[in-house]
């Protein structure tokens, strides 16, 4: 497998303007008492500052450089936080994760893959569609299904109509109904190794090996 490195499109730029931000804070402190200091010494004598006067610019300046701090707080925090998901991406590489899709699958007495879906409700059976190239249709059943993400093989699948696909490749759905008479959410999902992993604007985007596109990790069902 060709592992791919990390790519990071914003390291530099960040780290450099929270650098700069924290230097703007230092510059801003300095300037304020450069300009008291200054201030208090040229003062007309006859009416000095007073202490109403000296705590209202303090006040000011106190607001600002707050806003001038957090604003640096927040882009070193940004930094940070960004690689955070770098570091994490790399552990991302190679590993195997199921993602939403429909499973296309070949059927041998050698091979029994395990297939997975996900389903918003419980119920007391899920369809199984298998579809070869041709068109042709076989229907199996699992029973007593839960909520959440299932994952089975063809040994889990019975009562097969016309007759227990065998060969392939088959494309594989899923269909069910509730004991109320509804149709829950169903999605069928594939697995896939992830082959490299984007850092774009401080979010992990993940290429997968042997699918077209790429996903997100909020669009990931489960890691195996």
């Amino acid at each position: 497998m060709s592992v791919s490195s990390v790519t990071q499109n914003s390291t530099t730029d960040d780290s450099y303007s929270a650098v700069n931000q924290v230097s703007a804070a230092d510059d801003l402190l300095s300037n304020f008492m450069t300009l008291l200091v200054a201030q208090m010494q040229n003062q007309d004598p006859t009416n000095p500052m007073d202490n109403n006067q000296l705590t209202s610019q303090l006040a000011q300046f106190q607001t600002a450089a707050g806003i001038e701090k957090l604003n640096s707080t927040v882009a070193m925090n940004t930094g940070v936080v960004f690689s955070m998901h770098q570091n994490n991406a790399v552990n991302w590489i190679g590993r195997t994760v199921l993602v939403e899709g429909d499973t296309v699958v070949t059927i041998t007495e050698d091979e029994n893959p395990e297939l997975a879906f996900s389903i918003n409700s419980d119920v007391e059976k899920v369809k199984v569609t298998f579809t070869d190239d041709q068109g042709n249709v076989y229907v199996g059943e699992i029973q007593d299904v839960k909520k959440g993400i299932n994952t089975y093989t063809m040994d889990d699948v019975t009562n097969f109509q016309p007759a227990e696909p065998e060969g392939g490749p088959f494309t594989v759905t899923y269909s069910a109904t509730t004991a109320g008479g509804d149709a829950p959410d169903i999605v069928g999902l594939k697995s896939a190794e992830v082959e490299s992993v984007d850092i774009k604007s401080g979010v992990a985007v993940l290429h997968l090996n042997g699918l077209n596109g790429t996903v997100m990790l909020g669009e990931i069902y489960q890691v195996q």
